[in-house]
């Protein structure tokens, strides 16, 4: 194996994972690259001539041939930036997805035009959505739950990595239990602001596409229509919100808009609901005040 310049190792590493059939293979090359040698986009597109050698070539190797097996670009970097903050990542947690960023956004928007409100992620997974609402909102209580340990230990990694590990309250358990069980949280707040990014996806959905084979399949998959979660969400809501409002944005498929709709006006029969579309135009999240 000779010395090739990394625009010769780019082609060969894109024209491979191509061939493995993995989308967005020119970037994933290039951010595996740049991982890597520990520079960033622009030192790279600027030494395309800079020369890779041996030991190097078989180390990136390695790299490009995870991504080849669909192993998330955020898995093998142990990385992933959301709303412009940079979130550590393992296999325990799904890796936090652009289009979440508008529960953030939309629960930013809400909670400034409310005075006080306690917020609530469920479902917090690396902690993404709950880090970037403590580090853009003051004034404010945050708590965050999940049910499995591995990935509280993540959310807390990152908390701590932005320094917002006093202002959150991590609890262990299965969706709104934990926050119904703390009897002080429950009835001590007047006002909600709760977000959820529940797995929605249908076991036929995560089948077909490979891109998320290595991610938590607890993380995706929601009962035979990708709702189970959801239907026991917004029960449990009801023993939370008797006496106090709440707005709850969540994340979904956009297929499931109406059977969502259905779900909700069926504990919730005067609630109003408003979907927020996402960066394709498709139904993406939901703001339900009640």
């Amino acid at each position: 194996m000779f010395k090739i310049s990394i625009k010769e190792y780019l082609k060969k590493s894109i024209d491979f994972l191509e061939s493995q059939n993995i989308k967005n293979a020119g970037l994933d090359a290039e951010i595996l690259l740049c991982y890597f040698l520990k520079k960033d986009k622009s030192w790279l597109y600027s030494n395309f001539n800079y020369k890779l050698n041996q030991n190097q070539q078989k180390t990136i190797d390695k790299l490009i041939k995870q991504r080849s097996k669909n192993i998330p670009v955020a898995q093998i970097t142990k990385e992933k930036e959301f709303y412009k903050l940079k979130f550590f990542v393992n296999k325990n947690i799904l890796v936090p997805r652009p289009e979440t960023e508008l529960i953030v956004e939309e629960a930013i928007h809400v909670i400034r035009s409310t005075q006080h409100a306690t917020l609530i992620d469920i479902g917090t997974g690396s902690g993404a959505v709950i880090i970037a609402l403590a580090k853009n909102i003051q004034n404010s209580e945050f708590f965050a739950s999940d049910i499995s340990e591995k990935a509280l230990y993540v959310a807390r990694k990152n908390a701590r990595l932005h320094k917002v590990n006093k202002k959150i309250k991590f609890l262990k358990g299965n969706l709104l239990e934990p926050i119904i069980k703390n009897k002080k949280l429950a009835n001590k707040a007047r006002s909600y602001v709760i977000t959820a990014n529940l797995p929605y996806l249908t076991p036929t959905q995560f089948k077909e596409e490979k891109s998320i084979q290595a991610e938590p399949k607890k993380a995706l998959i929601s009962g035979n229509d990708g709702l189970k979660d959801y239907r026991k969400f917004f029960k449990q809501l009801k023993k939370l919100t008797n006496h106090s409002q709440a707005t709850i944005i969540i994340e979904f498929d956009p297929s499931q808009t109406n059977k969502l709709k259905k779900i909700i006006k069926q504990n919730f029969p005067k609630a109003k609901t408003q979907t927020k579309k996402d960066l394709s135009g498709l139904n993406r999240v939901m703001v339900i005040k009640i």
